[in-house]
């Protein structure tokens, strides 16, 4: 139907566009959320001009936990921890919630008011997500990060691995890196990123406890900050892999 209206299942619904279609419509999904919000999903044709892969600046990122993304360049990027910030209104939500008397209206409005809770932390972290993805993207034209396992990550940091959301960052970093013309290189996560002197090679296979923040190459007497020598290597075999392959 026309005029931002659409009929589902006999019922009228007007709806605000968050973009212009563009192309031809070939299928429409409809979701609905916990709040019963309902999104259109249209998926369409069209045809797009060829982005040709641009030159430019290459850098390198290590992921962690107390700094989201730690950079070559020494330029950091700082996650706020989106769960942790409303945690106790979460908290607090489901508490309520407890309390209410099951099939009740009450239980009902303290049900909607922990979904819009955990909605407004999503939509923060997306929000967050692809403005650094746009960021990064227009700045860099090789970009490499490290291919991580986030399922044993998880299981050993548990919810902090959730709230960075950082397999959802490199979805959003390679759907933008399509349109600009840069290049995401995932090196592999067997890759001693930590343990490589960035400065001679040396690998010190002593470093494995997270615990140690700081080393020197017995080899060079470099003095190393860990994730900054981490995303050096990183930067290091990206650029390695990524010419590789020309």
């Amino acid at each position: 139907m026309g005029g931002n209206v659409i009929r589902i299942a006999n019922q009228k619904y007007r709806y605000f566009k968050s973009r212009d279609i563009d192309g031809k419509v070939k299928t429409v999904t409809i979701k609905r959320d916990a709040l019963g919000d309902i999104y259109l999903y249209f998926s369409c044709e069209t045809n797009e001009n060829e982005v040709l892969t641009r030159t430019g600046e290459s850098v390198g990122f290590d992921f962690g936990l107390k700094i989201f993304l730690t950079g070559s360049e020494r330029k950091n990027i700082i996650s706020p921890l989106f769960f942790k910030q409303n945690a106790k209104l979460i908290v607090k939500a489901n508490r309520n919630l407890s309390r209410k008397q099951k099939a009740s209206n009450n239980r009902q409005k303290a049900r909607l008011n922990l979904a819009r809770l955990h909605k407004k932390v999503t939509n923060m972290r997306r929000d967050f997500h692809w403005k650094t993805a746009q960021y990064l993207t227009g700045k860099y034209a090789l970009i490499s990060i490290e291919n991580l396992n986030l399922k044993a990550m998880q299981k050993r940091f548990g919810r902090k691995i959730s709230d960075l959301g950082f397999a959802d960052f490199v979805n959003k970093l390679k759907y933008e890196t399509q349109k600009a013309g840069s290049n995401v290189v995932e090196v592999g996560n067997f890759f001693p990123s930590s343990q490589l002197c960035s400065n001679c090679g040396y690998q010190n296979k002593e470093l494995k406890e997270l615990r140690i923040r700081e080393w020197t190459c017995p080899k060079c007497g470099k003095h190393h900050d860990r994730d900054l020598n981490a995303a050096i290597n990183i930067k290091k075999e990206g650029e390695r892999i990524f010419f590789s392959r020309k």
